[in-house]
């Protein structure tokens, strides 16, 4: 069965589409206001951008009187019940009717450049992870504003078994030199899987004296690909192994023959030398073991496609994910802690998988858990 390894180092819309006007936010003195358009709207509910709205101010409808100073709405959460479009001269801008549900003078007609959509509190996050898939990220959380992802961003790492950022990354882009010609046709299809998931270019073609990852081959033993960051190691022992590929298949008659193979192995070793009973485990543990190669040699994947798959984990290491204990993910590992490389610190530990029934994900291919967390990588940060 493969190992893997990894090293360590170290939106809601404002309901229409109007230009965003970066000049003063309230006409002039000297300039006509008259109200252009004003309408109801389902009620929404926003927080003043404190960042955007130091000095300003909510106004009553012609903005002709200051209803309350913005500043003084800190944590607010405001409902927004109508809107209207507010001319001045040749300019035209989009006010938000908005109360406190507590304070009913904090009331009055806002640019809607000042307000953004509130922050779930830590409970709901927490609520909303729980409903969710285990170590899925669902599409909820996946459309949060940017200041979210800052705000949790340790718990969602924790949560969704995140590394953090691993390799860097420019632009949301990361240069990928292949330093050994023989691995070119695996980098450049796991290259292509991670970019088709995600919907962009995110590993491009790097070059020696350009690049932020090095992709080159090891001897190992321990792990078929490793992966510190900087540098994604394959095993030239399994790589130059003919044999390797028909061995590492893993489904439920493989584990089942195995698990059978060694109870076998054990009464074997604890029945009398030379007795009947030592014999018949001597040939039960002869048949199951041919089964169990028959078995591994059936479900096997080519060297091609085996290598691909191993290349395409490894890259998720370097879009911040860690592994999960589910067979059906790229990510899959045996147990969060292999005692060679970093064990994953997420959100819980494990020795077995959590979907025994299934076969291990042999392909060069993606399961939904796998694109989401990649996708909740990037909002993190990490690539």
């Amino acid at each position: 069965m493969k190992k893997f390894g990894i090293i360590i180092v170290a939106a809601l819309s404002f309901g229409a589409s109007f230009a965003v006007i970066p000049a003063a936010t309230t006409p002039t003195a000297q300039a006509k206001v008259s109200v252009v358009k004003k309408k109801s709207m389902s009620t929404q509910k926003y927080q003043i951008d404190q960042s955007k709205a130091k000095k300003a101010y909510a106004y009553s409808g012609t903005l002709k009187k200051r209803e309350f100073k913005l500043s003084s709405g800190h944590n607010t959460v405001f409902n927004a019940t109508a809107q209207e479009s507010i001319k001045s001269g040749k300019t035209t801008r989009i006010y938000y009717y908005i109360k406190s549900p507590s304070n009913h003078k904090m009331a009055g007609w806002v640019w809607h450049g000042y307000l953004k959509t509130p922050l779930l509190s830590k409970s709901a996050v927490t609520k909303l992870v729980a409903s969710g898939e285990d170590l899925n990220p669902s599409a909820t959380l996946l459309k949060q504003p940017a200041a979210f992802y800052g705000t949790y961003n340790l718990y969602l790492r924790k949560e969704f078994n995140m590394t953090g950022k691993l390799t860097t990354f420019k632009n949301h882009q990361a240069r990928v030199y292949v330093a050994d010609s023989s691995v070119q046709p695996y980098v450049q299809k796991a290259m292509s899987v991670w970019n088709k998931a995600l919907g962009r270019s995110v590993f491009i073609p790097g070059t020696a004296s350009n690049h932020q990852l090095v992709v080159s081959t090891k001897p190992a033993k321990q792990w078929d690909g490793l992966n510190d960051g900087n540098h994604l190691y394959l095993s030239s022992t399994a790589l130059n192994d003919k044999n390797y590929a028909g061995s590492v298949a893993d489904t439920p008659e493989i584990r089942s023959l195995y698990n059978q193979y060694e109870d076998i192995a054990n009464a074997y070793k604890n029945s009398a030398n030379g007795s009947a009973a030592q014999q018949s485990y001597l040939n039960q543990g002869h048949t199951l073991y041919d089964q169990l190669i028959a078995a591994q040699r059936a479900a096997a994947p080519s060297a091609e496609t085996y290598w691909e798959g191993v290349t395409v984990h490894e890259l998720g290491h370097s879009l911040g994910l860690d592994h999960t204990p589910y067979l059906t993910d790229i990510m899959y590992a045996e147990t969060s802690d292999d005692g060679f490389s970093s064990s994953v610190n997420g959100k819980y530990s494990w020795n077995s998988p959590k979907d025994p029934n299934d076969s291990r994900r042999e392909t060069p291919t993606l399961s939904d858990r796998d694109v989401n967390r990649a996708k909740l990588g990037m909002k993190l940060g990490y690539w």
